[in-house]
């Protein structure tokens, strides 16, 4: 059976009917349902909102590198360095200090002949705090000796702040060289003592040493023969070495009245022998004892003088 239109509005009446059955029901049951959810906060659910719509629009936006760093330099400051603060040392002094002032002879490098006797003087200042008494000797302390004299005394008291000169005797080595030797003061206790910063170091002589070339080995001896007559007879002369004893003896002719002769280095006795007559003459003192001489290489020795005749031999003296 076709539906008509009388019956279409009724089924639209009865469900119009139980729609607005249903109203009181519901109206009735909200209080329960709400009494039992959580109310909402009106300011925090209008925030929720904003929250949930600001991270939408940060997911939709496009992405964006972000632009490199800026540098920035920041301007120079000059800032002061910090001030040493440290104390300054403290003076260091000693009791016993020399302080050399100039060498007074014999400088530095000074050229000597081999076996020369020299006289070294250095001035020195008494640096220290104590004074300086007779007891204070200068002393030899490394180096080349230079002679017997290892330590002098001081020539007076020398207080602190003055200068002395302190001389002493050396000689100079045999063989040609550069030498050096050291000296130092020293006290009477003991203990040495000398320049520098810590009061340990030697003052010092410095020679260049050279030997000369060896002498000749025979000198010339003249004289005159001073015979007690009209003419001299042939007659022998004698040159005795004083400390060997050994004779050399020449021949001089009739009517010679002075001699010359060539003889080695040495000390020497001269006399002469006139054999026919035994007479003796002699070079001698007043005292007529015979007087010794001495020969030099490559030198001359003048006026040895025969003239002390005698039948008896002469003694000799010095």
């Amino acid at each position: 059976m076709k539906p008509n239109t009388n019956t279409i509005l009724i089924i639209f009446g009865i469900l119009a009917l139980g729609i607005l059955a249903l109203i009181p029901i519901s109206v009735l049951a909200m209080p329960i349902f709400q009494s039992s959810r959580p109310q909402a906060d009106p300011q925090a659910t209008v925030q929720a909102m904003v929250t949930q719509t600001t991270f939408a629009l940060t997911l939709n936006a496009p992405t964006q590198t972000p632009p490199p760093p800026t540098l920035t330099v920041a301007p120079a400051t000059n800032t002061p360095l910090p001030t040493s603060t440290s104390v300054p040392a403290t003076a260091v002094s000693y009791c016993d200090w020399v302080a050399f002032v100039k060498d007074v002879t014999i400088p530095d490098g000074a050229n000597l002949v081999a076996g020369e006797t020299f006289t070294k003087i250095w001035r020195l200042k008494n640096r220290g705090t104590c004074t300086w008494t007779t007891d204070y000797m200068l002393v030899f302390s490394s180096g080349t000796q230079m002679g017997g004299t290892t330590a002098v005394r001081l020539p007076g008291a020398v207080l602190p702040g003055q200068t002395v000169d302190i001389a002493i005797t050396l000689t100079a080595p045999d063989k040609s060289g550069h030498y050096f030797s050291y000296w130092m003061l020293r006290n009477p206790s003991g203990t040495l003592f000398g320049t520098g910063d810590a009061a340990n170091k030697a003052f010092y002589v410095d020679i260049n040493v050279t030997k000369l070339a060896d002498p000749l080995p025979h000198g010339t001896v003249g004289g005159n023969l001073c015979y007690p007559s009209e003419f001299n007879p042939p007659m022998t002369l004698y040159f005795e070495n004083a400390v060997t004893g050994e004779r050399i003896q020449f021949a001089i002719a009739e009517n010679e009245n002075i001699y010359t002769v060539l003889l080695p280095a040495g000390r020497y006795y001269a006399y002469a022998w006139a054999p026919n007559y035994n007479l003796e003459g002699a070079y001698t003192y007043d005292s007529g004892l015979m007087k010794s001489f001495t020969v030099e290489g490559g030198l001359t020795t003048p006026f040895i003088n025969l003239c002390n005749w005698s039948p008896y031999s002469h003694g000799k003296g010095q």
